[in-house]
């Protein structure tokens, strides 16, 4: 009884294989089909491939473009730390020149006074702060 009824199944389940084959109306794959299948699958590796390539040029040239960057970037902070040295010195020594101007005037003028606006002299410069 037993295998009457693992007969029967067996045999209702290659009917309704065979069935459903014929159902869907599609034949069975043929080697040119598995062929193009592997060709179809092998293309789409080369195109990933390709256009990963493509990604680590493109990453390459940026990375590049960066550093260049930098690089100039640090030569302009360079240029303009040296011109920010420049500009201190010369207005060190402009106050400096200034100073001993005035200094000097003094000494060689005792009775004229240094304002702006003042009567004796006429002078227009500025005074120090050192009177």
């Amino acid at each position: 009884m037993q295998r009457l009824s693992i007969s029967i199944i067996l045999a209702i389940g290659i009917a309704m294989f065979a069935l459903s084959g014929c159902a869907r109306g599609e034949k069975p794959a043929t080697t040119a089909d598995i062929m193009r299948e592997y060709a179809a699958d092998v293309q789409s590796e080369v195109d990933l491939k390709k256009d990963l390539a493509e990604q680590w040029e493109q990453g390459s040239e940026l990375a590049q473009t960066g550093r260049d960057r930098i690089r100039d970037g640090e030569e302009m902070i360079q240029e303009g730390q040296s011109q920010i040295n420049q500009g201190k010195r010369e207005m060190a020594q402009g106050t400096q020149l200034m100073q001993d101007s005035e200094r000097r005037f003094r000494q060689n003028f005792p009775g004229l006074q240094i304002r702006p606006g003042g009567a004796t002299g006429g002078t227009t410069g500025e005074t120090s702060s050192a009177d």
